[in-house]
């Protein structure tokens, strides 16, 4: 089928920076500059001055999964805890480092957000805490000062966390939303943060984990060599000028969401929860209508999603106008009478 729109994959509406674009393309064409480093040292370097951190504090991949999986290996914690729901990669992260996951469930009745107090509580007898912030599935921020205030004195006594902020490019103020500033000079802390979803670069991925320098030379010594693609040793010197383009992606990213919770709340029995990053989770409250047959019916229309939580929800990934509209037409043929869809205004 043609034209087929996927709403599981998180993407820049607004695709890829032009400078990055251009970086790709020549060295496509010209090649990777000889010697080629496979340390990636410049391109470490330059994350590293983002982070006001060291070369030896970075360690870069081409998929989150990996990093994990060796921050909680070379962390010898026994014991993880992982608020869930969670992405399916956490648990398999966890499991091929031969740490086990302590399943703390997060309430859909609190949008799978935690109250004041209960994440501290839940830390006891894990050495370890894995979670997202923004967080799957309700794409909801935790304030950095309301997490540190959970975890500081746990991790005072030794606890290793790793916090994964791939999506916070996306959100306002995403260096403000960084626990980075609380933790860069914590040694067993670390952050995931990824330029894939919001640079587009599906095509050459690249994320890095920024840390303890300990922990995150440990981590880069158990990788396989090299760590990256060698193309994307070419993103060095645009990654530098894009301050402007992550201002555009933010505002579009709000304008979109805020756009498309408006409409879904419209349709017959579809409650989208508040979001603060690049997707929507929506419940589906019918008694007539499952999320499966949802999923059934928006495939024939070549529109993928798919049931995530318990089954009840799923997730729609901010994706350019045109595809949320498809999305809006879609469901309202689906769970609403014709007269009353035909009734409300596109999103534009």
């Amino acid at each position: 089928m043609k034209n087929l729109i996927d709403f599981r994959r998180l993407v820049n509406p607004l695709g890829m920076p032009e400078s990055v674009r251009d970086a790709l393309k020549h060295g496509i064409e010209e090649g990777v500059p000889e010697p080629f480093d496979e340390d990636f040292s410049s391109l470490r370097e330059m994350i590293g001055q983002r982070h006001r951190a060291a070369v030896a504090q970075i360690a870069v991949s081409h998929v989150e999964e990996e990093l994990i999986c060796l921050l909680a290996a070379a962390s010898g914690a026994r014991k993880a805890l992982l608020p869930t729901p969670c992405p399916p990669s956490y648990e398999r992260a966890l499991k091929q480092a031969g740490v086990e996951a302590c399943r703390w469930e997060l309430s859909p009745r609190h949008n799978f957000r935690f109250a004041p107090g209960e994440l501290k509580a839940a830390l006891n007898g894990c050495d370890l805490l894995l979670m997202g912030n923004p967080a799957f599935p309700s794409g909801g921020l935790v304030p950095p000062g309301n997490l540190l205030e959970e975890v500081d004195e746990w991790a005072s006594r030794g606890g290793w966390l790793i916090i994964d902020e791939s999506m916070l490019d996306f959100t306002y103020g995403g260096i403000v939303n960084s626990v980075w500033s609380g933790v860069r000079y914590v040694q067993r802390a670390a952050l995931i943060r990824s330029f894939t979803a919001s640079l587009s670069l599906a095509v050459c991925p690249l994320c890095y984990a920024v840390g303890g320098a300990p922990w995150l030379s440990e981590v880069r010594s158990r990788q396989f060599h090299p760590a990256l693609a060698p193309l994307a040793a070419c993103l060095t010197a645009p990654l530098e000028g894009l301050m402007g383009f992550r201002g555009d992606t933010v505002d579009c990213i709000s304008d979109l969401r805020n756009k498309l919770i408006g409409r879904l709340r419209r349709i017959s029995g579809l409650r989208p929860l508040p979001s603060d990053a690049n997707w929507v989770l929506c419940s589906l409250e019918r008694d007539d209508v499952t999320v499966t047959d949802l999923v059934s019916q928006l495939n024939r229309r070549g529109i993928i999603i798919e049931p995530c939580v318990d089954g009840a929800h799923f997730a729609l990934a901010l994706r350019p106008m045109t595809d949320l509209e498809r999305f809006i037409r879609a469901a309202r043929e689906i769970l609403m009478p014709k007269k009353d869809y035909q009734k409300l205004l596109p999103l534009s």
